[in-house]
């Protein structure tokens, strides 16, 4: 066929699935209380007329800055909306430009953003209308979902890799991670310590009598701890970290009639930096996979990782010779171990619960001299948590991080 015939054809086809007009528009909210900290989703169902003349249904996602002022004031501060825009329109941007280079065929590990306005709403691509699914944050991740997490940041870490190598990205782009933040320390994990002291306390017997000292100790040195962990060092392999790898912010898609995962996209890109890879390690495998798996498969989930940054470093021809071996991968994690008690005592508690109302950050926001009291403690007494925690905090206290 000569080629202004098949141009002719495909510039036809590609006009006739072109939007003619909206028939129909209805939003409603995506997800429950709880389920989400920063943002107000929701979920628009568009009935649209083709220009082909056919009818269909299209599902959009709408992201804005949630109603109350206090919230509004507390997000605008640390500008995450500005931070995702900037990753959805020039990072993601420029790592589907380096897929085409490559002729890389593989799903992105994102969603498309088709609109935003500076710097309070994001309109994208709906992806349960592409057979993606959010998994229940409150029984964590398998190891099946898990170690495909672990590829796909290989992947994503690689590829952000070649583009600070390209000078396409730079690392002053990003804000400092939000969670080393003393702001956010403050908020979230010297708080959360506070409430999980006075709930072990109350409710967890004497075999855990000598936690609460270990906790008021922890407390008083957490933001030194964190001071020291988060400068950048130039020597170790840095990337750019999604930020909040947890279970909410990943949607799954699997082989049809099964629960096992093949592909996975990422949301939520308001916490993005820049530093070494082990952030976003710690911060998922603490969070979100089950801690038995994480503590029974972690060298295997590591080494997943390991073998997908290799790999895809020498795919997208990364020919430095700093990538880290699987010993480096190892101390970088040791490193950051305490990092991963903060979290196992914050944010996987919360967002774990059985209930809706683990955290009230409205309350928080208004509060900011008194945190706590934004803070359900229940959460902290619960069987379901100090089980699945306990040979965690057991280990820490023997390896010297607390």
């Amino acid at each position: 066929m000569e080629p202004k015939v098949l141009e002719a054809h495909i510039k036809k086809k590609s006009s006739e699935n072109h939007i003619s007009s909206i028939i129909s528009i209805d939003g409603k909210p995506a997800m429950e209380r709880g389920e989400n900290y920063a943002s107000l989703i929701l979920r628009y169902r568009l009935e649209i007329v083709l220009c082909s003349g056919e009818k269909t249904v299209k599902y959009l996602i709408v992201k804005r800055l949630p109603p109350s002022e206090a919230h509004i004031k507390f997000l605008q501060e640390l500008s995450v909306f500005k931070t995702e825009i900037q990753i959805y329109s020039k990072v993601l941007k420029s790592m589907k430009t380096l897929m085409e280079e490559f002729e890389d065929r593989r799903e992105t590990l994102w969603c498309e953003m088709l609109a935003h306005s500076p710097y309070d709403m994001i309109v994208l691509d709906d992806l349960k209308d592409q057979n993606f699914v959010m998994m229940n944050r409150r029984e964590n991740l398998d190891f099946d979902h898990s170690i495909l997490v672990m590829r796909t940041l290989g992947r994503y870490h690689a590829m952000s890799k070649i583009l600070l190598k390209r000078l396409l990205i730079y690392p002053s782009d990003f804000p400092s991670y939000l969670f080393t933040q003393p702001l956010l320390v403050n908020i979230c994990f010297i708080s959360s310590l506070t409430v999980l002291e006075e709930a072990v306390k109350r409710s967890w017997g004497a075999k855990w009598s000598h936690l609460p000292e270990i906790l008021r100790k922890v407390k008083s040195q957490t933001n030194e701890k964190i001071a020291k962990l988060v400068p950048v060092d130039e020597s170790r392999f840095n990337v750019l970290n999604h930020g909040d790898c947890w279970t909410n912010n990943m949607m799954f898609k699997h082989i049809e009639g099964t629960k096992t995962p093949c592909a996975v996209k990422y949301i939520d890109f308001q916490l993005s930096h820049y530093n070494s890879f082990a952030w976003d390690l710690t911060y998922f495998l603490y969070n979100s996979t089950r801690p038995a798996i994480r503590r029974a498969k972690f060298k295997e989930l590591l080494t997943a990782y390991h073998q997908s940054l290799v790999y895809n470093l020498k795919y997208f021809n990364y020919t430095d010779n700093d990538v880290p071996t699987f010993g480096q991968i190892m101390e970088e994690m040791d490193r950051l171990e305490i990092f991963g008690f903060l979290l196992l005592t914050s944010v996987h508690v919360m967002t774990s619960a059985d209930t809706g109302d683990a955290l009230d950050l409205e309350k928080i926001c208004k509060n900011l001299d008194n945190p706590c009291a934004g803070i359900n403690i229940d959460i902290f007494s619960t069987p379901k948590y100090r089980d699945s925690i306990e040979d965690d905090i057991q280990n820490f206290i023997k390896n010297g991080i607390i």
